[in-house]
């Protein structure tokens, strides 16, 4: 029966998604195609209406056929008009669908970093450029000393996405462990956390840096009451009993107003600030 389940669930998902991509990827060329910028904002609110309405569709289909138990604590509508920044643990693709899930309508619609290779996966890369999902080019330091001209692009890249995004109200959206959680992983990173890698500030060092206007944090702490984590398990309905701590965090003052390139203190105030953060997570995770 599971099986059954996972294979009609991965059909929906995928129909769900060439349906409103017909629709995101058309407005996504007109709005590239018409240099008019009240245009350009009308396409933006449409292409984030079919968004919610992509998000909603998927909700649907896992209600019918996982009939989920996602007990939220901490977590209410907010603000449609503000900007936020958004984290949480990582442990699963199905986090996505949880967190949209919870989030959808209620807080504008999270911006995930993506990686820069994910923009070449069929269709749905397309959808993401589409949605202005911040897609991000590392580079390593073996590289930046081949080509010195590479340090600094990621944050020159990342800025121009942000001044996107000053036009309208999004939740910037960053996994902060930078990866998915495994025992292998934690072990090789010697995290201190029982079920959490240690968290790296980068992103959201830089997106504080970079967009002065955020001044809350959306700290979402997602717990599995299953070991299952894979896609499929999701997909299988083994994933649907889950618990989401959520808290709405003013950002500290000392941590406004600067910059994560140049400023060093800044830098190691936010990890500390971080860490705090993911000792409480922990907690969370172990009760």
């Amino acid at each position: 029966m599971a099986i059954f389940i996972g294979a009609l669930s991965f059909f929906l998902v995928v129909v769900n998604t060439l349906f409103w991509c017909f629709f995101l990827l058309s407005i996504a060329v007109l709005k590239l195609l018409v240099p008019i910028e009240s245009f350009k904002r009308l396409c933006t609110k449409w292409i984030i209406a079919i968004g919610e309405c992509w998000i909603f569709c998927n909700g649907l289909w896992i209600k019918l056929l996982h009939k989920p138990q996602w007990a939220v604590t901490g977590f209410d509508s907010l603000n449609q008009s503000d900007w936020y920044l958004a984290m949480a643990n990582h442990q699963s693709w199905a986090d996505i669908f949880v967190l949209q899930g919870i989030t959808n309508r209620k807080v504008p619609m999270l911006k995930f970093f993506m990686k820069d290779v994910l923009i070449w996966v069929p269709v749905i890369g397309l959808a993401w450029w589409a949605l202005d999902m911040p897609f991000l080019k590392r580079y390593t330091e073996e590289q930046i000393k081949k080509d010195p001209s590479l340090r600094g692009k990621d944050v020159i890249e990342m800025k121009k996405s942000f001044g996107r995004f000053a036009r309208y109200p999004v939740s910037i959206f960053s996994f902060s462990e930078g990866t998915r959680f495994t025992e292998a992983k934690r072990a090789s990173q010697d995290s201190p956390y029982d079920q959490l890698l240690r968290p790296k500030s980068g992103g959201i060092g830089l997106t504080l840096s970079t967009m002065p206007y955020i001044k809350k944090v959306l700290d979402f702490t997602i717990k599995y009451n299953s070991k299952h984590r894979t896609f499929w398990d999701f997909l299988c309905g083994r994933m649907s009993n889950v618990e989401i701590q959520v808290k709405i965090i003013d950002v500290p003052e000392n941590l406004l107003q600067k910059n994560y390139i140049e400023d060093e203190k800044f830098r190691e105030e936010l990890k500390e600030w971080l860490y705090s953060v993911w000792e409480e997570k922990n907690k969370f995770l172990n009760n």
